[in-house]
């Protein structure tokens, strides 16, 4: 057995200067909570319809699989090159003919950053993929971690660069290989210059789960092609009944994580996807064509989704065959607001930003131990967001890229598997300890097994205490286990920066 002490860890202050496009950093670790005096750059966006989010119909931009959506114009068509060398890399058009430009009312400088949902298939080696906005130098920062053979997806905030392009790396350190790429859209975050209409604006909560086929069907699982519908206005707790996503048509919008267990007798490959509209999932024409979790037999896989809500206030959720279990929790829903308040905008950072990294002496180098809580304080990074120099102010909470890695067992002899939960600091704690982590919420954002790197996009609130301000709790349910994050957008508060 191996015991990990409970940690109390903070972000470290840090020199860090992030320039427009690359960063450098040299980190130390310190106790004292406040600025680090760096400099986070953030895309700079004013109010207007700055940081608003507008959602499409989920549609899928690029396919290697398919002609006449493999429009990579540098690249070979088909499945597209893998290897260690930064140099093997295509692009893909975010915007554009090729893009989403023909399916809104926008150009280019109106875009702040897209949301996507990226997918590798059938990669000949293990790896991961980077993206970027092109003409930028690719960070540590990783969109999808894969193994030989997979399906592997995740969702990504994706800022366009030149051309309105982001530049791929599929990083595979064995060696040259294959793989093929998928990205689909389902909405984009405007700049203030935008001036065709207003978007909607984030509002996160604590996560809570409102689905669960194990719970719903009494014990039972989704079967063959198999459509659920859920509803969002008005959308209830399943432990407690309670409302946690107000009514009416000023809810445009909703942040879920999506999970699905495929350890069944009827299981085989299968994926997800999740819609606004209804269809007749009999239909083959009628089914969706983009996917949000690509699941094969054996696996337990979570991936965020950020949707548009139908006109009759629900999503659709569809499981393409065999026998799988599906959990959806939401983290946050989006609003209408015509307003120059700040509050729910999100800011896309230049580059994403490795936040912690738990592997390392300079966040203690301790994995996370089995049933175990441990805070974080953001404070120093929320001090240290800034546009062209200036603090973008509070924030309620970040979009980022949290990666499980590394889970050993607690006892030699007893395979495990874990998910981890990452939740706000309670309000009424007192001594900003991890004891104070209170019991977890009945969720998960990233399940991991033995010998697994697993990333999974995450909307994370901050906790609304004000004597230990913008602190999270991170719980790992079995083994030990380390994790990092990569932050990739902040989303604002309504408090105006200080000064």
């Amino acid at each position: 057995m191996t015991t990990v002490p409970a940690l109390r860890r903070r972000l470290t202050n840090a020199a860090l200067t992030l320039g427009a496009v690359a960063a450098a950093a040299t980190l130390a670790i310190v106790v004292s909570p406040g600025g680090g005096g760096r400099t986070i750059a953030a895309a700079d966006t004013g109010l207007q319809a700055g940081g608003e989010f507008h959602e499409i119909d989920p549609v899928r931009i690029f396919d290697s699989r398919r002609p006449n959506l493999d429009v990579s114009p540098d690249a070979p068509t088909g499945a597209k090159p893998t290897g260690p060398d930064a140099s093997v890399q295509f692009d893909v058009e975010l915007l554009g003919t090729n893009g989403i430009g023909d399916l809104i009312d926008a150009g280019p400088d109106d875009v702040l950053a897209v949301v996507a949902n990226v997918t590798v298939v059938s990669p000949t080696r293990a790896g991961h993929a980077t993206i970027v906005p092109t003409g930028t130098t690719p960070g540590e920062s990783s969109v999808v971690n894969f193994a030989p053979g997979q399906v592997v997806a995740n969702s990504a905030i994706l800022r366009p660069g030149q051309n309105g392009r982001v530049t791929v790396h599929l990083n595979t350190p064995s060696g040259v290989g294959s793989a093929h790429l998928l990205v689909d859209i389902s909405g984009w975050f405007s700049t203030s210059t935008y001036a065709e209409g207003r978007g909607a604006r984030v509002e996160t909560i604590e996560p809570v789960r409102i689905y669960d086929s194990n719970v719903v069907l009494n014990g039972g699982n989704l079967r063959g092609a198999q459509k659920v519908t859920l509803p969002i206005r008005t959308a209830k707790s399943l432990e407690t009944g309670r409302s946690i996503v107000p009514s009416g048509e000023r809810i445009v919008g909703v942040i879920v994580n999506l999970t699905g267990v495929n350890m069944f007798p009827g299981s085989m490959q299968t994926h997800f996807s999740l819609v606004p509209n209804d269809f007749d999932e009999a239909v083959p024409g009628e089914r969706p064509s983009t996917s949000n979790l690509n699941l094969f037999p054996g696996q337990t896989r979570a991936n965020l989704a950020i949707l548009p809500v139908g006109e009759d206030g629900n999503i659709q959720l569809f499981s393409l065959q065999g026998e799988v279990r599906a959990v959806v929790d939401v983290t946050g829903f989006l609003v209408e607001r015509h307003d120059d308040t700040r509050g729910g905008r999100v800011i896309p950072l230049v580059a994403p930003f490795r936040a912690l990294d738990t592997r390392l002496s300079d966040f203690e180098a301790q994995p996370l131990g089995p049933a175990r809580a441990e805070p974080w304080s953001f404070e120093a990074f929320v001090d240290d967001v800034k546009v062209e120099g200036e603090e973008v102010g509070d924030q309620v909470g970040l979009f980022g890229n949290l990666t499980a890695t590394g889970l050993g067992r607690q006892y030699t002899w007893a395979p495990v598997r874990t998910h981890l939960t990452v939740y706000p600091y309670p309000e009424d704690a007192t001594e900003n300890s991890a004891d104070e982590c209170k019991p977890p919420p009945e969720i998960s954002n990233v399940n991991l097994g033995e010998g697994e790197a697993v990333p999974n996009m995450a909307l994370l609130r901050y906790g609304d205490n004000p004597n230990v301000p913008s602190q999270l709790c991170v719980f790992n349910f079995a083994g030990n286990v380390d994790y990092l994050l990569d932050v990739y957008a902040v989303v604002l508060d309504d408090a105006p920066p200080a000064g």
